[in-house]
């Protein structure tokens, strides 16, 4: 946020994250994530893009270690796609060993006993998290379950704790992967669905405690944003939008045309949609089994109505709330 947008609207701090947002819900879901995390097993932990899952897996992450039950390990790996049943035995082994253990060979069985050996020094429950765990192989996650039912039989409790889109629940469900699916524990993560006004009232609490809210967006505006907007990251981006427009034309406090001109028209379009579901173009062929070339006419609606229905019937299938949307997209197929 600029500096002059701050100094006029009585700003300490700009709208990032300024300090943990916290509610029964998160608590609550904290707690279960605890006692799941120490039973071992799969663990997979989805929410739609900008929910706030990095954050509440952070805070997770850090009761855990300041707890001291559980020990924490963490694949770095930046591109997951890539990852495999290798990359994560690495991030355990290097997270565990010492300077003492040594690297870790590239033979298969000799690797594994190295991994087990440093793992059997833990008398507690060990924890691997992967984050955008959506974009890990079919065959990575068969094999990080047989991973599992090895390191238990030989004494160890590893848990490990995918967290991804909600195209990671779904592709669970799948029944091609009900082998892992139906051994994996799934929480969905509805960040902040239903506390919306409460939100931003709380970020605007935090960034400018000397003012009060009211005299920064009227109710009327925040209702606007409350309806509009469904994530932390959109609320922090689009309000920042508002109050800088706010602040070059001076007005004050925001009013709902300002905030109704300051957010993205195409806000609740489908390929939007599906991408905060972590379906992108390759995903979605994929999933329906088709071509990029149909899914991107699908996206644009450029399709036959009666064909548009079908790949919409599919995706509703697998779980993605779009119902509100097909007479939209039909309309575009019909009119294009």
């Amino acid at each position: 946020m600029l500096s002059g947008v701050m100094e006029y609207f009585g700003f300490r701090t700009s709208l990032k994250p300024v300090a943990y947002y916290d509610s029964e819900y998160h608590q609550q879901l904290l707690k279960d994530l605890k006692a799941a995390i120490h039973g071992g097993g799969l663990v997979a932990f989805t929410g739609i893009v900008g929910s706030g899952k990095t954050v509440l897996l952070a805070r997770l992450q850090q009761q855990l270690r300041d707890e001291g039950q559980i020990e924490v390990c963490e694949s770095l790996a930046f591109e997951v796609a890539k990852v495999t049943l290798t990359t994560l035995k690495l991030a355990l082994y290097y997270d565990l060993a010492t300077e003492k253990d040594g690297d870790i060979t590239g033979k298969p069985e000799k690797s594994e006993r190295a991994l087990m050996k440093v793992m059997g020094r833990y008398h507690k429950p060990i924890a691997l998290f992967i984050d955008d765990a959506h974009d890990l192989h079919g065959q990575t996650l068969r094999a990080l379950k047989q991973m599992i039912e090895k390191t238990g039989r030989l004494g160890s409790r590893l848990t490990l704790v995918l967290a991804g889109h909600p195209r990671l629940r779904n592709d669970l469900r799948r029944p091609a992967r009900e082998e892992t699916g139906a051994r994996t524990t799934v929480f969905e993560f509805e960040g902040i669905q239903g506390q919306q006004r409460r939100y931003i009232t709380w970020l605007l609490e935090h960034s400018a405690p000397e003012v009060d809210p009211r005299d920064l967006v009227t109710d009327e505006a925040l209702r606007v944003l409350a309806e509009r907007l469904s994530t932390p990251l959109q609320i922090e981006h689009y309000l920042t939008r508002v109050l800088e427009q706010a602040y070059r034309i001076g007005e004050k406090p925001v009013t709902p045309a300002l905030v109704e001109k300051a957010l993205a028209p195409d806000l609740h379009d489908l390929e939007p949609t599906l991408t905060r579901y972590g379906y992108n173009i390759p995903a979605l062929a994929e999933l329906l089994n088709i071509r990029q070339a149909e899914v991107r006419a699908f996206l644009h609606g450029q399709l036959p109505p009666g064909r548009t229905a079908d790949l919409h019937q599919q995706l509703l299938a697998v779980g993605l709330p779009l119902s509100e949307r097909l007479g939209t997209v039909e309309n575009r197929s019909a009119t294009g």
